[in-house]
């Protein structure tokens, strides 16, 4: 039996892709969110492949045991959802969480401490079009976590999926990449090929910053590959807190700047600071 918390772009794909590969899943969600799938199933596209649906037991709690549970909520969404899933039903199941950020880890064994909490990280375009319909965007589904038995499951549901030993280098190896990403778009409100154009002199730092941030935790992070990466990505790729910034939602400033100015200090990140500042003058009425 395996749960999933929370069924948006990444949730709805993992639970598409496990149940059309065979396994038993129990969405739990909101309750407009489990009426409309229990009614209607779970729709999930992806590129190259036929409508998939399925039909998984969706409830607004978790009321049975599982064996695994992957938490896919946003990060500013974690503590709300976890009233979802009782401690004293999870029990001693596997935990996978798939947010932006490195706090969430900590949170999670504090809140279920017979559980075995693991590291993971997912790279994926997936998007929910509403309450039990899901479309992963392109053919991009990486998973990086530090247990091989959660690797093996999602490689047999079509998801790429890789085991890496140390947890630290696991999380801060996303999120080195991801906040320079995520802080330069939403500072410029511009996709990615624009916010170079216009704060492309703010890119290096922000990745110097976010790697040496995760140097203070010995991971193993290659800022030069970072950058270049960066640089060489598609003008058009718009990062999920830009699309949060546009769309007027909450965003996840903590979850994926916090860390690097934590760890490093105020006075130590400055362009991290400065683009956050950016950001939420932007936000001010």
């Amino acid at each position: 039996m395996i749960g999933v918390l929370g069924p948006g772009g990444i949730g709805g794909m993992v639970a598409g892709r496990l149940a059309a590969a065979g396994q038993d899943v129990t969405i739990v969600a909101s309750e407009t969110t489990a009426a409309q799938i229990t009614a209607r199933g779970l729709s999930f596209t992806a590129p190259g492949a036929p409508e998939a649906v399925s039909h998984p037991d969706a409830r607004t709690y978790l009321t049975e045991p599982v064996e695994v549970l992957f938490v896919a909520v946003k990060a500013t969404d974690l503590l709300p959802a976890l009233q979802r899933v009782p401690a004293a039903v999870l029990g001693n199941a596997t935990v996978v969480p798939f947010l932006n950020g490195v706090d969430h880890l900590p949170l999670l064994r504090a809140t279920y401490p017979a559980a075995n909490v693991v590291a993971a990280t997912i790279s994926v375009e997936a998007t929910r079009h509403r309450p039990g319909v899901v479309e992963q965007v392109s053919e991009m589904n990486a998973v990086v976590t530090t247990d091989e038995a959660v690797a093996e499951l999602l490689g047999k549901a079509g998801i790429d999926a890789s085991t890496h030993s140390d947890e630290d280098t696991v999380m801060w190896r996303k999120l080195a990449f991801l906040a320079p990403f995520a802080l330069l778009t939403t500072s410029a409100n511009a996709a990615l090929g624009e916010a170079r154009d216009k704060r492309g002199e703010q890119l290096r730092p922000l990745v110097r910053e976010a790697a040496a941030a995760a140097g203070t935790r010995k991971a193993d992070v290659d800022a030069d590959a970072i950058e270049a990466r960066l640089r060489g990505m598609p003008a058009s790729f718009r990062s999920s807190m830009l699309k949060d910034f546009a769309a007027g939602r909450q965003l996840e400033l903590d979850a994926i700047a916090g860390p690097v100015i934590r760890a490093l200090g105020a006075d130590n990140a400055p362009a991290t600071v400065d683009t956050v500042r950016t950001i939420l003058d932007a936000r001010r009425p």
